[in-house]
C-alpha cells in the first residue's frame, strides 16, 4: 500500500470530483484513475460510485476512510517530527579531548551547548592521543580533538591550530629562566612525559636521535594532571604547550621557556570516528569546536 494512493484518496473524498483533483495536482485522469483501480484491487472493493456531479464514496469506502484519515495523520506528524529533529540538534554527542586542551575548551563548549542546544547530550573522554584514536577505531567516542607532532599529520585529519612546545619547570628554576632553550639542553634534564609508544614521546625520541643527544625520560605516566604535580613540585621537567600549563603559570607554580634549535610544534588536528555516520548534533558540536579552537 503506497501512502501517496491513500492521500490521492483522501484529496478525491474532498474534492469530490476526479478532474478537480488531477487540475490541482497536474496529473492525468487516466493516471488517477489507474492509482484508484490499484487500491480497489488490493482491498477488494470499490471504493467510489460516479455520479453527474462527479464521484462519493461507497459504504465500504465510508468505512476505511476515519482509519486513512488517521493514519495520514499520523504519517504527516512523522514528517513534522523529522523535520524538526533535522533542524534542532538533539541527542548524544560522545566527545574526547587531550586533556591538554580540556582547560581551554571544556568550559566554554559546555556553556555554549547548554545555552544555544540544549537538546544536545555532550558525553566527555578525556585521555592522550593514541586513547583518543583507539577510541575513534572502536566507535566509542563520535569526535576527537588532539595532538600530532611533526609531519604525522593524517590524511583524515583536519587541523585546527598549531603550537611551538615549551620547556615545563617550576617556576623559579634557572633553566626557564631566559625566554628560549635549546632543544638538546631540555632533552637532557630529567624529564616526566607519557609512556611509550605515545606519539608525542616518540617524536621527542626522534628529535633526539636527530640532534645526536639523549633523551632524559625518568618518570612515565599517563595522567597530564600528575604531570604538572611532579613538575610544579620540582621533581622533573617536562614539554608541553603553553596551553597545556596556563592555569598553573597564572597560580605562579610553573614556568616556561620556549624550545628552539629546533623549534618544536603541536599541530592540533580533529578526527571523527568511521563507525557510524555523523548526526546533525555531532556536527553543530564541531562547529562549535573550530570556533573555540580560533579563538584560542
Amino acid at each position: 500500500m503506497d501512502i501517496k494512493h491513500l492521500q490521492l484518496l483522501s484529496d478525491i473524498v474532498e474534492a469530490g470530483s476526479l478532474s478537480k483533483v488531477c487540475a490541482s495536482r497536474g496529473i492525468a485522469q487516466s493516471a488517477l484513475s489507474k492509482h484508484i483501480s490499484a487500491l480497489e484491487s488490493e482491498f477488494g472493493a470499490k471504493l467510489f460510485y460516479r455520479t453527474g456531479r462527479g464521484v462519493v464514496l461507497t459504504e465500504f469506502g465510508q468505512s476505511i476512510m476515519p482509519r486513512v484519515k488517521t493514519l495520514l495523520g499520523e504519517f504527516e506528524q512523522l514528517k513534522n517530527d523529522i523535520r524538526d529533529q533535522a533542524e534542532v540538534p538533539s541527542g548524544p554527542v560522545r566527545l574526547a579531548l587531550q586533556a591538554s586542551i580540556t582547560q581551554q575548551i571544556v568550559g566554554p563548549l559546555f556553556q555554549r551547548v547548554r545555552a544555544d542546544f540544549p537538546k544536545i547530550e555532550l558525553r566527555l573522554m578525556e585521555g592522550f592521543a593514541g586513547n583518543i584514536e583507539e577510541a575513534l577505531a572502536s566507535g566509542r567516542t563520535d569526535v576527537g580533538v588532539f595532538s600530532r607532532y611533526g609531519e604525522r599529520i593524517h590524511k583524515t585529519d583536519e587541523k585546527l591550530a598549531t603550537d611551538e612546545l615549551y620547556l615545563i619547570a617550576r617556576a623559579g628554576d634557572p633553566n626557564v629562566a631566559k625566554p628560549s632553550c635549546r632543544f638538546a639542553d631540555a632533552a637532557a634534564l630529567p624529564l616526566v612525559l607519557p609512556g611509550a609508544p605515545d606519539g608525542f614521546h616518540m617524536m621527542l625520541l626522534d628529535e633526539a636521535k636527530k640532534a645526536g643527544v639523549h633523551l632524559n625520560t625518568q618518570i612515565e605516566v599517563d595522567s597530564l594532571t600528575a604531570m604538572r604535580e611532579i613538575v610544579a613540585n620540582g621533581a622533573a621537567y617536562t614539554i608541553l604547550t603553553r596551553q597545556a600549563v596556563e592555569v598553573e603559570m597564572q597560580l605562579g607554580r610553573i614556568a616556561v621557556s620556549r624550545i628552539t634549535d629546533p623549534v618544536l610544534t603541536r599541530t592540533l588536528v580533529l578526527a571523527t570516528s568511521t563507525q557510524r555516520p555523523l548526526t546533525y548534533a555531532s556536527r553543530t558540536v564541531i562547529d562549535l569546536i573550530r570556533k573555540l579552537t580560533r579563538k584560542a
